[in-house]
């Protein structure tokens, strides 16, 4: 038929059933985000077990340099990254073939996607060449809150992905039953994994300050993220002693800036991008997130595990991660939000009670290791399939 198979295991043995693995990871950018932090992590833990771990980006940036950085292969692919001309424009760009080579070249025995575009066509590479492919949908973008043009092509690429992948794995129930409801994905092939985050508590120090109350947002600048919804319902707040920084960079970034200095008064820190992230947090007591649509947060995650009271908007990926009873605060809307901040700014017990919850949670439910192992099922099972 003159179909190439990649075939993994140099040694012979079969790569499932305990032995190593050879694992790529596809995904349409290497810069910041949850789904790239979700790729690293995983990563890492896959090769801490001896895997061998291949990362294909479209696009370098932190998560390449952080990935190379922990002895992780990179491969950047720049026609995977579909940037703002939109997913359907790599096709024309040699995305294909050039990604086929790289996962040929690897002899990869699974292709795990990520993120829309990339999680298209990985799916379509792997499955032309006989490859088990897995899929994690970080979040459905054709959710409500999402622009209407971007629901509908996603939702077309979804439908095609999820037909021609081996499986899918979702973030939470919510996402596993939102799937189901739009038919992008058969229901045998569905698997739920949460998130996981490696402990990095160790590394920092984590203490109590005096002083105005440490609001933090660790987020892109751009949809789904809302930092100007933030600022207005920090100006509702203006009574009370606090500071706020905003972690990030992106194309709403500077419209945020001069509304917050038009209505704040230099109470507000805008520091772009950091690598320095935990230490930001360490040095914070509140967390929040605020965003039109979520999968499950990893910004969120990250404050549980640094022990931050955190506040998010009322979705169902937050609520999985705050579990019962909730280890977070969360606000359906401006005003709402800013009643909730206005009670844990004033409340240093509830504030501090929280933030000893999110970290239990996090210690319960959320490790590298857990998330890893439950990934490695997902393959066998594709593989046996």
């Amino acid at each position: 038929s003159g179909t190439r198979t990649f075939s993994g295991s140099s040694s012979g043995s079969p790569p499932w059933g305990g032995e190593r693995m050879r694992i790529a990871h596809v995904i349409t950018k290497g810069d910041v985000g949850g789904a790239q932090t979700h790729v690293l992590e995983l990563a890492t833990a896959q090769q801490i077990a001896s895997d061998s771990v291949l990362v294909v980006a479209g696009s370098a940036g932190t998560a390449v340099r952080r990935a190379r950085a922990r002895g992780i292969d990179v491969v950047v692919i720049p026609s995977i990254d579909s940037g703002s001309s939109g997913p359907w424009r790599m096709w024309g760009r040699g995305a294909f073939g050039a990604l086929a080579s790289a996962l040929e070249e690897f002899e990869a025995d699974v292709v795990h996607a990520h993120s829309s575009a990339a999680g298209l066509l990985a799916r379509l590479v792997a499955r032309r060449h006989r490859v088990p492919s897995v899929y994690t949908a970080h979040g459905w973008p054709f959710q409500r809150g999402a622009p209407t043009l971007q629901r509908v092509f996603s939702f077309a690429g979804e439908l095609v992905g999820g037909h021609v992948g081996d499986a899918v794995i979702c973030l939470t129930p919510e996402e596993r039953h939102r799937a189901e409801r739009a038919h992008v994905v058969r229901r045998r092939r569905v698997w739920v994994i949460a998130n996981g985050l490696a402990d990095v508590r160790a590394e920092c120090r984590w203490s109590s300050h005096d002083g105005p109350v440490g609001l933090v947002m660790v987020a892109r600048f751009a949809a789904p993220k809302l930092q100007d919804q933030v600022v207005a319902a920090l100006t509702q707040l203006t009574d009370l002693p606090w500071t706020m920084t905003f972690v990030g960079d992106g194309p709403r970034r500077d419209a945020a800036s001069r509304h917050a200095a038009l209505a704040l008064d230099g109470r507000v820190t805008f520091t772009g991008h950091r690598d320095d992230v935990p230490r930001i947090l360490a040095s914070n007591d509140i967390a929040i997130l605020w965003s039109a649509y979520e999968g499950m947060p990893i910004s969120v995650l990250e404050a549980m595990r640094a022990g931050l009271c955190c506040v998010a908007s009322d979705l169902p990926g937050v609520r999985s991660l705050f579990g019962s009873p909730e280890a977070g605060a969360v606000a359906s809307d401006v005003a709402s939000l800013s009643t909730v901040l206005r009670g844990l700014i004033e409340d240093d017990a509830a504030r501090r009670a929280l933030g000893k919850r999110a970290r239990a949670r996090y210690e319960d439910a959320f490790s590298a290791g857990a998330m890893a192992d439950a990934t490695r099922r997902v393959y066998e099972a594709v593989r046996e399939r």
